[in-house]
């Protein structure tokens, strides 16, 4: 359009120049014609723009799926295109250029941009804006050879486009039609836009009616794709468990605007198991039949999955694996079964089976196995099977301390411990009951059971010293309790049969005369039992501590009695007695041969002639005070010695009192004791501290 100025101007020229001017006439002139005045031609690129379709034919419709392309042509004056030239797209928010929104030319002058829809549910039209900034420089010569423009340009062209409705359909899938508790699963939702898989990123929601999904949302791929992962397991802050949406049949849902919603379904079944563990057999000790303590335990297997969750419905089989020749141990299920049990879990996922005690004490094991998977299996923990009833010969009555303060003295107290068995050396029953009952002082209290340490087998209670205080201090303390007669198991079956032999035990009773047979004038109690019989030890004492029972008071049947046991402990007075001394001596060459004491030996008793309390301290010192000097010349003949020699204590034999009931006897070892030196003797008790000086004779 520059050439319309020059070309008037030209035009102009003519006229004036036809028609004469200045002086001239208006004839034709006779001077020199004019020089043409040169035209000056725009000679910038231009830009061609198009969104050709698959066919390559003009269009101005942005696809609603996948990718459409916007082709620019930088084109010389001649029409050539031009290689090698950035071409701008204007950013557009309803618009994405995946590869950018810049591009060169190719060797055709030709650039090319993908272009797709921001969201699919963006419609309407709009205008693109296509630059190319040309500056002096980017191009050096045109294609034909011609010279580019001297001056900087931007160059700009403009395109319109539309934006059609996106018809969007969701689907899904969701793998098999089952999966199990606390399974996870790849779920897949595919937008399609017209029937195919969309390339425009959509936003798609999830939801499960049990269960979860992680991520909630995620946007389609480039293939049209949203991926999340789907497990059947209680969502967080879950108030009642759903076991792993077990038994559920779930709906799975994908939403995304502009589609409809679409539900999937998923069958939960129960997850596998994965363990079956022993929980606990009640009691965890039994007894054998007859023996007063219990003689069935329950022993009870949980079945979980891999989540802990307890599994019901699913069959066990129960083994008991304890046998041993020929003698049952045990059975279980039923009285006398040893038979394979099975059996089906609970809501709990338990089985539980009773055990029952053979005729032979022993440790019990059952097997649990899944019958659907037998690797699915363990063992119970140990069941003890004792004999049970406490046995005569088993019996142990002892005292922490044998002799305290207490013949003067109320309210000191030491404890008393029966220790029982049973026949076979197993502890008792829990529970067992044990009966004591003293001469004098009190019992705290006067009985006790077994089991305040579970399964030890020991009942302990204290005695405390007050009245009534025998005159020889020496208290009787008899521990009765329930239990059986011991016999000789001539077969080995564990099992008193006709012609064992056995002890028969009369009436249990507190020898307070210490005779080992019962006197009615002299000893203050006895268990009233029946029984008439003789007994096997009629008219022979027994020691001391080993009671028999009443003469007369025994059956001839074996069974049970009352199994006992006596100790004595003694009230000890407040005052004592070191008396009797006894030395031994020795010459010594040394001292000139003479004789020096090597060892005291007497008796620290209490005024009762029975021990002081147990644990009290003993020490002895000696005090030199003979004629030799530490340091003493001798002469002999011509020959003249010097000798030493001081009375000291060597060692002795206690310094502490043990627990005994007789006076204690102290030996005091010595060296270099002549006569005239001392021995001082120290007993401190908690009442009173006493000494007594020895002199060396």
């Amino acid at each position: 359009m520059r050439l319309l100025p020059c070309l008037t101007t030209c035009l102009i020229t003519v006229v004036l120049t036809g028609c004469g001017g200045g002086g001239g006439s208006p004839g034709l002139s006779s001077g020199p014609a004019p020089t043409p005045v040169p035209v000056v031609v725009n000679n910038y690129p231009s830009l061609k723009v198009g969104l050709p379709d698959v066919l390559n034919n003009p269009t101005n419709a942005i696809a609603t799926s996948g990718y459409t392309t916007l082709s620019v042509t930088v084109s010389a004056p001649n029409g050539q295109g031009v290689p090698n030239q950035p071409v701008d797209v204007a950013p557009d928010e309803k618009l994405i250029f995946p590869d950018g929104n810049t591009a060169l030319t190719n060797a055709n002058g030709v650039a090319t941009f993908k272009v797709t829809r921001a969201s699919l549910l963006v419609t309407g039209a709009g205008t693109l804006t296509i630059s190319f900034n040309y500056k002096v420089g980017s191009i050096t010569t045109y294609p034909d050879g011609s010279a580019p423009p001297a001056a900087d340009k931007v160059v700009t062209a403009y395109l319109g486009y539309q934006l059609a409705a996106a018809n969007i359909a969701l689907d899904a899938n969701v793998g098999a039609a089952t999966l199990a508790a606390y399974g996870t699963r790849q779920i897949t939702v595919t937008a399609n836009v017209n029937g195919a898989p969309t390339t425009t990123p959509a936003l798609v929601n999830f939801s499960a009616s049990c269960g979860q999904i992680k991520p909630a949302s995620a946007s389609t791929n480039s293939v049209g794709q949203a991926v999340v992962s789907y497990t059947a397991t209680d969502a967080p802050g879950t108030a009642v468990s759903t076991v792993g949406c077990s038994g559920k049949t779930v709906d799975i849902t994908a939403s995304t605007a502009g589609a409809a919603a679409i539900t999937k379904q998923l069958n939960i079944i129960a997850a596998p198991a994965t363990n079956l563990g022993f929980v606990d057999a009640t009691p965890a000790r039994i007894y054998l039949a007859g023996s007063g303590g219990a003689t069935q335990s329950v022993i009870r297997f949980k079945l979980t999955n891999a989540q802990g969750a307890a599994l019901l419905g699913q069959d066990v089989v129960l083994t008991l694996k304890t046998q041993t020749g020929g003698a049952v141990k045990a059975t279980f299920g039923l009285v006398g079964n040893t038979a394979a049990v099975t059996l089906t879990t609970d809501s709990n996922g338990e089985v539980l089976v009773p055990v029952f005690s053979g005729t032979v004490p022993t440790s019990v094991l059952v097997n649990a196995a899944l019958v659907s998977n037998p690797l699915v299996q363990t063992d119970s923990a140990v069941l003890t099977i004792a004999s049970g009833r406490a046995a005569q010969a088993r019996l142990s009555l002892s005292l922490e301390k044998f002799a305290i303060r207490g013949f003067n003295f109320d309210g000191e107290t030491t404890s008393v411990t029966l220790s029982l068995a049973d026949r076979q050396g197993n502890p008792v029953p829990d529970g067992t009951a044990v009966n004591f009952v003293t001469q004098g002082g009190v019992m705290v209290p006067p009985v006790c059971t077994t089991g305040a340490v579970a399964g030890n087998s020991q009942c302990q209670v204290s005695i405390r010293t007050q009245n009534p205080r025998p005159s020889n201090g020496r208290i009787k303390i008899l521990a009765y309790a329930s239990g059986e007669e011991d016999f000789t198991d001539n077969n080995f079956n564990n099992v008193y049969d006709a012609g064992d032999t056995f002890s028969d035990l009369g009436n249990a009773f507190r020898d307070d005369d210490e005779s080992g047979t019962y006197s009615s004038a002299l000893d203050g109690f006895t268990v009233p039992r029946t029984g008439s019989s003789a007994c096997s030890k009629d008219g022979t004492p027994a020691p001391v501590n080993v009671l028999t029972g009443r003469s007369g008071t025994c059956d001839g049947v074996w069974g049970a009695a009352d199994v006992r046991a006596q100790a004595i402990i003694v009230f000890s007075t407040d005052d004592l007695t070191m008396g009797a001394p006894i030395w031994t001596s020795a010459a010594e060459a040394q001292w000139d041969n003479q004789v020096v004491a090597t060892r005291l030996e007497l008796f620290i008793q209490d005024l009762n002639g029975n021990s002081v309390p147990t644990g009290s301290t003993i020490a002895a010192v000696a005090v030199d005070n003979s004629k030799f000097s530490p340091s003493h010349t001798v002469t002999t003949g011509a020959a003249t010695t010097t000798t030493y020699g001081t009375c000291i204590i060597t060692g002795q034999s206690y310094e502490t009192v043990p627990n005994s009931l007789l006076p204690l006897p102290l030996a005091v070892y010595l060296k270099e004791c002549a006569s005239g030196d001392q021995v001082k003797v120290t007993v401190t008790t908690s009442a009173i501290v006493k000494s007594i000086v020895f002199t060396v004779p």
